[in-house]
């Protein structure tokens, strides 16, 4: 069975190779529904870093492919440059000590252009706010 083809863990991977920053958690940006959802979300806004984010809870699936791919048993994850930073606890560390800063290139930023947005495909299997 492990053969066959998993559209939701690949779009899972896609995801995460597509968006620079992108926080798997329950709820979303503006409606949080979980505190450690809401303090990752924050600690991102207040960074003013542009990020896209994947509400977990309209397919159990999701949460269990997404722990499959990362090896990460909890929700929120987040992800920058395809790799897993982690969950609340950690990202609220790393804010408070000035590493998620440097992970995020937040310190001196705007040298880069924004991607461009991408070509709108069918209905993917997730649901995707972006925030880039």
């Amino acid at each position: 069975m492990s053969e066959q083809s998993n559209p939701i863990r690949d779009a899972i991977a896609e995801a995460i190779t597509d968006n620079p920053v992108i926080l798997f958690m329950k709820g979303t940006p503006d409606q949080p529904a979980c505190g450690f959802s809401a303090r990752t979300v924050a600690a991102l806004q207040a960074l003013d870093t542009p990020f896209a984010a994947v509400d977990i809870l309209p397919d159990p699936r999701i949460r269990q492919e997404l722990s499959a791919l990362s090896n990460w048993p909890t929700i929120p994850q987040l992800f920058v440059d395809g790799e897993l930073v982690g969950g609340c606890d950690i990202v609220t560390e790393m804010y408070q000590s000035g590493e998620l800063q440097q992970a995020l290139g937040a310190e001196d930023a705007p040298a880069e252009e924004a991607a461009p947005e991408p070509a709108a495909a069918e209905a993917p299997p997730l649901s995707i706010e972006n925030r880039l």
